[in-house]
């Protein structure tokens, strides 16, 4: 792609002529990228003449408008038609007959999707609750005008730009609102264009170089301050250091850098007189709408003293997003356009109605990958040891250079470990970028998106309204590997984690498409995605805390089942689902008639506790239903297996687990805490081999059983071996002693009374 700043040099002075020459400069340019990029003809690579080729061949190359090159994209796809590029006019998103960012709103309504998640955190609807704000911009920008009437119950106490400075102590939330969209609607607004008869009182608009500028009572409360007067740049410093909910960062430049950062370290000279230091920073919220308005340092320093904030590249992301969504639509339809069989008019009326469906496939991703930050960041307190090989993971072969993306080193990590702190969510952002590409690249190095049952995440990624009308289109998109792979990391990263896919190999030495393909096999037994979806519209209803843990449980069952999935090497994803997705539906649904007395009072005692937290009843029951799935399988093969109905079946599995406790032995060793990784691989490993002996057992007494009718659990079990596993586990409950030496120990116990039942 391109992007880039440009330097004008010997530009006339009259203002025709200097756009005439500004716009011949630009076309330049764009000949000479295309000058150097292949192209598509008929499906067929062509090089560029009178150049030798050494790399791959690549003819996807896009251009994207920036500061003073927004309006250009008209201008860029006029000169890619001159070289007839395949692309057409999605060379360059956002033209004539695009998606108009400001127009939506896009990039504004993503970072609100991020900073909505900081505030559900601390029990705030940002639809519903007033709340106060400053912000760096003015009206007429995209980022900073949309994000400012996003909600009716923003308060903006104060804001500025290049040239003004906005003071409103204690705004009238309606009349206030009502007058930010009347600026956003008028062209080339500022804030001096504000009506200050609404301001309240000690209000006002000030000049930004003012060397002097009074304070009111109202404001020095405000901005906490005991001066009377200010220059202009002081108080742009004073509002930023204010206490306040949420800082909105729409505008250009860094204003935030960390305590231990110089000026002339962050590189942005024209803002040095107004920076400050995370230090200072007192608002609770960041939304960064804008690029680079933090240092990355800042936003660590800040984080760690307990502000809510993210990054740039994860709060900005729709608008690129969109660009993406555009430009795969616009090379869908070019086929068709080229035959004759869509005309331009009718792609164009196209494109418009698939807006507002396009904006929702957009704010999905924003939503999805701040809901990751947020689940990330618990088991990274929880434990960071592991987020610690997860660094060196991506540092030996993901190109992460941990120095460079200012990420703690081991040093660090142990001292953290030590207070139990984990990383903080700009960390993670870049620990999630890394991941990410490198899943990315994983995944097109393998057949996995050539699978022909998941080829739904392709469909999935477009509006319906393709999916309907040119389903073979999608089918046929020349990009169609490189978006299901992405389609496939966001799915599996988003929920499962950074760490998820380098722990799996950690722990069974499987290959990552094969992680990826268990994990995607898992979420189609599992129903994740309406689980989840289920679980995410109770955003505002439940504690999003109570919504996180309901994620995690979901997410541990996934775990247990991927690790089940890979296991059965032979089998292929049809055979797989077809097998065990209805009966393990069926075992769900029945799931509370199924269990034996102390597990149903664990059951249902977990589903009240939901209910009192607000879950839907149903929901409850299936929140509560995860910690079985796992094993469920092995009920369902067993079933198979042995030829026995699966209630009959269930119902002995769970008899066997509770009788021999299988269920408080496999929470026990997952809560357990870990100092090595070696020590974490075989508290797994245990878990498994738990699972394993429940389902053998299982088969083993349905076997005896059909021999003698008479046959109870309690006689199928008898024997030396049972008493030496009731008193080792008895013993382990009196003191608290479940570790990984005793799990050992009981591990073995279970094995010989397993191969014992056998002989039965």
């Amino acid at each position: 792609g391109s992007k880039g700043g440009f330097v004008l040099k010997r530009a006339p002075q009259d203002r025709e002529a200097l756009r005439a020459y500004v716009q011949t400069q630009y076309k330049n340019f764009i000949h000479g990228l295309l000058d150097l990029t292949d192209n598509l003809v008929d499906g067929n690579v062509v090089h560029p003449e009178g150049l030798i080729i050494y790399d791959e061949p690549d003819p996807y190359l896009v251009v994207a408008a920036d500061k003073g090159t927004a309006t250009f994209s008209d201008l860029a796809n006029e000169t890619a038609a001159e070289y007839d590029f395949w692309l057409g006019d999605a060379f360059a998103s956002g033209g004539s007959y695009g998606y108009d960012h400001k127009k939506e709103g896009i990039t504004a309504k993503g970072a609100w999707e991020c900073v909505s998640r900081h505030f559900r955190e601390m029990c705030v609807n940002v639809k519903e609750q007033p709340f106060t704000a400053i912000g760096i911009g003015d009206m007429s920008g995209d980022v900073f005008g949309n994000g400012m009437l996003y909600t009716d119950k923003l308060k903006l106490q104060g804001a500025f730009n290049h040239q003004h400075i906005f003071l409103d102590p204690n705004p009238d939330t309606a009349k206030s609102f009502a007058e930010r969209k009347r600026l956003f609607e008028l062209p080339r607004s500022s804030w001096i264009d504000y009506d200050k008869t609404i301001i309240s009182e000690g209000g006002g608009i000030f000049e930004r170089s003012a060397k002097s500028i009074s304070l009111s009572p109202q404001v020095k409360t405000m901005l906490a301050i005991s001066e009377d007067t200010l220059s202009g740049q002081e108080l742009v410093r004073a509002i930023l250091k204010m206490p306040v909910d949420l800082l909105w960062n729409g505008g250009i430049g860094t204003y935030v850098k960390a305590s231990t950062e110089t000026n002339a370290e962050v590189g942005d000279s024209s803002n040095d007189t107004v920076r400050i230091s995370a230090n200072d920073l007192r608002a609770k919220v960041m939304g960064e709408g804008g690029n680079l308005g933090f240092t990355q340092l800042a936003r660590i320093e800040y984080a760690r003293a307990g502000g809510r904030i993210n990054t740039d590249a994860i709060d900005n992301s729709a608008g690129v997003d969109m660009s993406d969504h555009e430009v795969n639509i616009k090379i869908l339809l070019q086929p068709l356009v080229k035959a004759g069989e869509l005309t331009f008019v009718q792609r164009n009326r196209l494109l418009k109605e698939m807006t507002s469906e396009v904006n929702a496939l957009v704010l999905k991703d924003n939503y999805s990958q701040s809901l990751c930050l947020s689940l990330v960041q618990k088991r990274s307190q929880d434990d960071i040891m592991l987020f610690d090989t997860h660094i060196d993971y991506l540092s030996e072969h993901g190109g992460l250079n941990p120095s460079v993306e200012f990420l703690p080193n081991k040093k660090q990590i142990l001292e953290r470990h030590r207070v139990n702190e984990g990383l903080t969510r700009p960390e993670l952002a870049i620990l999630l970028a890394y991941t990410k590409m490198g899943i990315y690249r994983w995944l097109l190095d393998s057949k996995l998106p050539d699978e022909p049952y998941f080829q739904h995440y392709l469909h999935d990624y477009f509006p319906q309204v393709l999916e309907e009308r040119y389903p073979e289109m999608i089918r046929s998109h020349a990009l169609r590997r490189e978006i299901i792979a992405t389609q496939f990391t966001n799915s599996v990263v988003d929920l499962l984690g950074v760490t998820f896919v380098q722990r799996v190999i950690r722990d069974t030495g499987a290959a990552p498409g094969d992680i990826i393909r268990a994990a995607l096999v898992a979420y189609e037994l599992l129903d994740v995605p309406v689980l989840q979806k289920r679980i995410n519209e109770l955003d505002n209803r439940v504690p999003s805390e109570a919504q996180y843990a309901a994620l995690h449980e979901l997410v541990r069952a996934v775990e247990g089942v991927v690790v089940w999935v890979l296991a059965q090497r032979s089998e292929s994803v049809e055979v797989l689902l077809e097998r065990y997705r209805e009966p393990l539906a069926t075992l769900r649904k029945n799931l509370a008639k199924l269990l034996p007395s102390r597990e149903a009072k664990r059951f249902n005692s977990t589903a009240k506790n939901l209910l009192k937290q607000d879950f839907p009843k149903e929901l409850s029951n299936e929140i509560a239903s995860f910690d079985y799935l796992p094993s469920s399988l092995g009920v369902v093969e067993v079933s198979q297996k042995s030829n026995i109905p699966l209630n009959k079946t269930a119902e002995v599995f769970f008899e066997l687990g509770e009788t021999l406790s299988f269920g408080y032995l496999r929470d026990g060793l997952a809560q357990l805490p870990t100092n090595t990784k070696w020590e974490k691989i075989a508290l797994g490993g245990l878990i498994t081999k738990l699972r394993g002996f429940q389902s053998q057992l299982t088969r083993h007494y349905l076997e005896a059983k059909a021999k003698d009718k008479s046959m109870s659990v309690e006689n199928f079990l008898e024997g030396k071996t049972l008493k030496r596993f009731e008193e080792a586990l008895a013993d382990i409950r009196k003191n608290n002693a479940l570790s990984l030496a005793s799990g050992q120990v009981v591990s073995r116990l279970l094995e010989q009374l397993t191969e014992q039942s056998n002989e039965r």
